[in-house]
């Protein structure tokens, strides 16, 4: 990569820690007892998460632009993944009362992610048959909705891509796939995070909904920084002279 684009990257980095430093601040400061997360959509909160999101899209369309006609095919589902995740952040983080978006949205992100690491038959079969299992066991507690439903599904879409991602390290062994697949682990922790903080919703004051709800974007931004390193390995793999000969 050319001097500027590591000059615009590492400009990249130091603003997403800013924004984690601050958007960590805020979440102590704007917080109340007895009340959940302050960052609902809309709020001051919400529009910082907002900005990293769009930081981190701004960076992987800058670097897609720039690099992305020159890599291969599959390469280029991450900036992909990246569009669709700003569109289901603006549902989780903007626009209230439309969450079920952010899911479905979020859904096609495992979806991309998924595509990337060239799905087969058995885990795309795992993939249906956990949905179902799931899909049954809310319907047979009465918890059936379309925003359970979704949420659902892309929670079994990221489980299965985890175990996917660091198969395909093992078989690999790259700097790319590896991380790819911390990536992935920091967004499985994110969703897990937010899993048992929606469990412990009427207890906010407790332990257990107080670290789900520190862990939320504690994961989160590291996972799409992580996921844009693996893409910035593509391209310096690309651009190595073996890649070329």
């Amino acid at each position: 990569m050319s001097k500027n684009d590591s000059r615009i990257l590492h400009i990249y980095y130091f603003a997403e820690i800013i924004f984690f430093l601050i958007i960590k601040a805020g979440e102590q400061i704007w917080r109340e007892p007895g009340k959940g997360d302050p960052g609902i959509p809309g709020s001051p909160l919400a529009l910082l998460r907002y900005c990293t999101i769009v930081c981190n899209f701004l960076m992987i369309l800058y670097l897609y632009l720039r690099h992305g006609r020159n890599l291969h095919f599959r390469e280029n589902w991450i900036p992909l993944a990246f569009a669709l995740t700003l569109t289901a952040d603006c549902f989780m983080c903007i626009i209230p009362d439309k969450r079920i978006w952010g899911y479905l949205f979020f859904t096609l992100v495992e979806t991309v992610y998924m595509i990337y690491m060239k799905p087969t038959w058995k885990n795309v079969s795992l993939r249906l048959i956990l949905y179902a299992a799931l899909f049954l066991l809310i319907w047979r507690i009465k918890a059936l909705s379309a925003d359970n439903a979704f949420a659902l599904a892309n929670m079994v879409q990221l489980t299965v891509n985890l175990f996917c991602a660091w198969i395909w390290y093992r078989m690999s062994s790259n700097r790319k796939t590896l991380l790819f697949a911390l990536g992935i682990t920091f967004f499985a922790g994110c969703d897990y995070s937010i899993l048992v903080r929606t469990i412990f919703l009427k207890f906010p004051d407790g332990l257990a909904y107080t670290i789900a709800a520190f862990l939320v974007w504690t994961c989160y931004i590291p996972a799409q920084v992580l996921l844009l390193r693996s893409y910035v390995e593509g391209i310096n793999e690309n651009l190595r002279p073996e890649s070329t000969a």
